[in-house]
């Protein structure tokens, strides 16, 4: 089952390179929004297993691609921790914000138990996906989790977050153990159902300040890697920790994941340079990109993406996830040139 394109491109540099999207199962597929009003909330949407098996194999209707990504939410861990999560229309998420010392940071639950709707999902499309294709299993990263228990919401700087951190700090880094074990049990129960690959997303560690980016980001990471490998978990496991300029570099050598994902503000040729030459690279297409309807300009891009990763183990990729405003139309437009490009 791991004899795809993905699985082989975290292993080792191939000729194809592999192609799949963040996101690709969202709101700029018409569809999407048929399956999606079958539940009247979010968090059910997720919890429905037919409603999340469609929405996985939903992109393969339409694209040629290499991975399915699983159909979930990175909040569903804060909703296993009975954090009241909601997700409003043009608000986004809410969620009941801890208060830095506050006692009631839920531990000994069993996320396998409040999570069996997205295991069994997993289980049905290994069953039901051609063995090319890979299923990508996820879950938010410890930081990023941490910043809306504490936000209750998004943020533009999560200032609450940061000011937690500063000033409980023994608290937050319970919060964040805690975290991580939530994390490391969702991660393998993913694998053990059946996902080729696991992904972490970071995508608040551009909010960490500097002196603790080290014990927010990568050491949680590297945490996480090492309880799925002592359970004999040996699941690809790509990180990406969005925006967070040249603390890549160490991410790359110190969290022990197999892949790094780059956002687009990463300049490649940098990146060839610094970031481990034992892992994979992942990304960096602009998603804003594949906004536009005159696209003359996404070629050159596309290829200038390809030629900077032609001796690395590579996986394309946007550099976050499709916007509901791009376009089908440049999506294929991508995955035709990736496909016809020569290593």
């Amino acid at each position: 089952m791991n004899n795809n394109l993905i699985n082989k491109a975290l292993k080792s540099k191939i000729a194809n390179v592999p192609i799949w999207f963040l996101r690709q199962a969202g709101r700029h597929i018409p569809e999407y929004y048929n399956i999606r009003r079958k539940e009247k909330n979010f968090i059910d949407f997720c919890l429905n297993e037919d409603l999340v098996i469609k929405c996985t194999k939903l992109p393969l209707k339409y694209y040629d691609l290499d991975a399915a990504i699983v159909f979930s939410d990175i909040l569903m861990i804060p909703w296993a921790m009975k954090r009241n999560v909601k997700f409003c229309k043009n608000y986004g998420p809410s969620l009941d914000p801890m208060i830095p010392e506050e006692t009631k940071i839920l531990q000994n639950i069993s996320i396998i138990n409040e999570l069996t709707p997205l295991k069994n999902s997993i289980m049905c499309l290994r069953k039901e996906l051609p063995s090319s294709i890979c299923l990508i299993g996820f879950a938010g990263a410890p930081w990023t989790l941490a910043c809306y228990l504490i936000e209750g919401r998004g943020s533009k700087d999560f200032i609450n977050t940061r000011k937690a951190l500063w000033s409980s700090r023994k608290w937050f880094m319970k919060l964040i153990d805690t975290l991580i074990v939530y994390i490391s049990q969702k991660l393998e129960m993913q694998a053990n159902a059946g996902a080729n690959v696991l992904m972490l997303f970071d995508t608040w560690s551009h909010m960490i300040p500097n002196n603790f980016f080290k014990d927010c980001a990568i050491t949680p990471v590297s945490k996480i890697v090492k309880i799925l490998r002592s359970k004999k978990i040996y699941t690809p496991i790509i990180g990406l920790p969005f925006k967070a300029g040249p603390s890549i570099i160490d991410y790359s050598y110190e969290s022990l994941v197999d892949c790094i994902a780059l956002d687009w503000s990463i300049e490649l040729k940098w990146a060839t340079k610094n970031i481990n030459n034992e892992i994979a690279i992942q990304g960096n297409l602009d998603p804003a990109s594949l906004i536009p309807n005159d696209s003359n300009n996404l070629e050159k891009n596309v290829v200038s993406i390809l030629d900077s990763m032609k001796e690395r183990k590579f996986i394309f990729n946007v550099g976050h996830g499709l916007t509901p405003e791009c376009k089908i139309e440049n999506v294929k437009k991508v995955i035709n040139i990736v496909r016809n490009y020569q290593r």
